[in-house]
């Protein structure tokens, strides 16, 4: 088992961690940076620091074969004592960019219980020098524009958005020590 290191000031970085990823989700589009020094094997630190934050040992998650490794699990299973679930209607599921899934394919909750539906994250290749993306919806008091660079998959999710709100996949993107969030609320038109 190959232990790493997790935040250096658990309680306080934690605290820290969720304040940004909630203004993230709160003001899409918005890029914050997490406070993670290394990231377990492949991930980033922001992935890293986004998993140490929000999953525990009451929320599952899935993991895309590609980037499951015993490294990721064995950190997970000491720093958080998260689930690992191979059903992807776990309330979280991590991917990365060149593999990843459709959300689509992930539960987007119900009418009755939309809080049952999955938080994606997935690491990206860059938060910028993708196709332009604009946004709009609650939490923004004017058009914004961002470009990730996403997967296809990701692209057609965004442009089709198979589920009327307020069902609905909530996005993470990560890279390197930054992250930011489309929720399930943003309007996003794909340029």
């Amino acid at each position: 088992m190959t232990l790493l290191a997790s935040f250096n000031h658990p309680v306080a970085d934690a605290q820290r961690a969720f304040r940004r990823i909630l203004k993230a989700m709160s003001e899409p589009g918005v890029m914050v940076s997490l406070p993670l020094a290394q990231g377990w094997g492949a991930l980033s630190p922001a992935a890293t620091a986004v998993l140490l934050t929000l999953v525990d040992q009451e929320s599952p998650l899935w993991i895309e074969p590609q980037i499951d490794n015993a490294i990721l699990r064995s950190n997970l299973r000491f720093h958080t004592g998260v689930p690992l679930s191979e059903s992807r209607d776990a309330p979280f599921a991590l991917s990365h960019a060149s593999s990843s899934p459709c959300p689509a394919d992930f539960a987007a909750g119900d009418n009755l219980a939309p809080e049952k539906s999955t938080t994606l994250i997935i690491e990206v290749p860059s938060l910028n020098g993708g196709l332009t993306l604009r946004l709009s919806g609650p939490g923004l008091r004017e058009p914004r524009a961002i470009a990730p660079q996403l997967p296809e998959s990701v692209l057609d999710y965004l442009r089709n958005r198979p589920h009327p709100f307020p069902q609905g996949v909530d996005l993470i993107f990560t890279c390197g020590e930054a992250m930011m969030a489309l929720p399930r609320t943003t309007d996003v038109e794909v340029c």
